[in-house]
């Protein structure tokens, strides 16, 4: 093999070498409904795994299999490594409200979510009036619980006797 040669091959393999680096450094995007999970299927063994924001998104890693779970709205990135601390991947995640039965209501400014199945019921979600959500839903499922649990609803709210 001539020197020509063994240039010619060594030049295709750095242009093939940077080409894979390249393709591993442009962010996948990667899509996950909030409160839901997405299984992505990793070609190796993942060493360090690390999210931009965690609050719109957390991960974890069992063998081969990456678990991106959506925690708040918006797109943040996630990088993964391999034991020696080579880019193994590189995601964007965007995080947002999924699902058919989702309903928005606007009154006067405020923000009102509902998950309608066939009936609607309240679900809080970032940006919702809270004042709202607190009084209507977390007070009623206040007292359902004290009633499952045989309290009276006045007497959910009270701390236990002392002994």
């Amino acid at each position: 093999m001539t020197n020509r040669n063994k240039f010619a091959g060594f030049l295709l393999s750095m242009s093939l070498s940077l080409a894979a680096g390249q393709a591993l450094a442009a962010a996948q995007p990667v899509v996950v409904n909030v409160d839901q999970s997405q299984i992505v299927t990793l070609p190796r063994q993942a060493g360090t795994v690390v999210i931009g924001n965690p609050s719109i998104a957390d991960a974890s890693i069992q063998g081969l299999m990456l678990f991106i779970h959506g925690r708040g709205f918006g797109t943040t990135n996630l990088i993964v490594l391999d034991d020696q601390g080579a880019q193994m991947a590189n995601y964007q995640l965007t995080v947002q409200l999924g699902g058919d039965y989702n309903v928005t209501t606007f009154k006067a400014g405020l923000e009102y979510s509902y998950v309608c199945a066939p009936d609607c019921e309240a679900q809080m979600h970032v940006g919702d009036e809270k004042d709202w959500f607190k009084q209507v839903v977390l007070e009623r499922n206040k007292d359902k619980i004290g009633l499952a649990t045989g309290q009276k609803s006045a007497e959910a709210n009270q701390p236990p006797p002392a002994q």
